[in-house]
């Protein structure tokens, strides 16, 4: 998925809704997500992601993140470490294509 902007709950649960979907179908996921540009999330949609990522962290295989943002490079980083069931790696836009190479392997 591809996000730009601020994060709202309608944004939230729309990709929720799409997780859960491929959730019935498949055991583990792996997400490839292009982070553009990113002007903050609402609370009330943070508190959403935080609730649905504890519920269902167990169930991502790996996620490779593209962005050229360095904060949030060192979050994802972070989130490496907290959830270690997940393979989580970070990509600059330049690398998209090792990315997808990654996601895949």
């Amino acid at each position: 998925y591809r996000i730009r902007g601020k994060i709202d709950t309608e944004d939230f649960d729309r990709i929720a809704a799409f997780i859960e979907q491929n959730l019935k179908n498949h055991e583990k996921l792996r997400v490839f997500a292009e982070i553009e540009s990113i002007e903050g999330m609402s609370m009330e949609a943070f508190f959403k992601d935080l609730k649905f990522s504890l519920k269902n962290y167990n169930r991502f295989e790996k996620a490779a993140i593209i962005t050229d943002k360095e904060w949030l490079r060192r979050i994802v980083e972070i989130e490496d470490k907290l959830f270690p069931g997940i393979d989580l790696k970070v990509f600059s836009s330049a690398e998209k294509q090792a990315a997808m190479e990654w996601i895949e392997s």
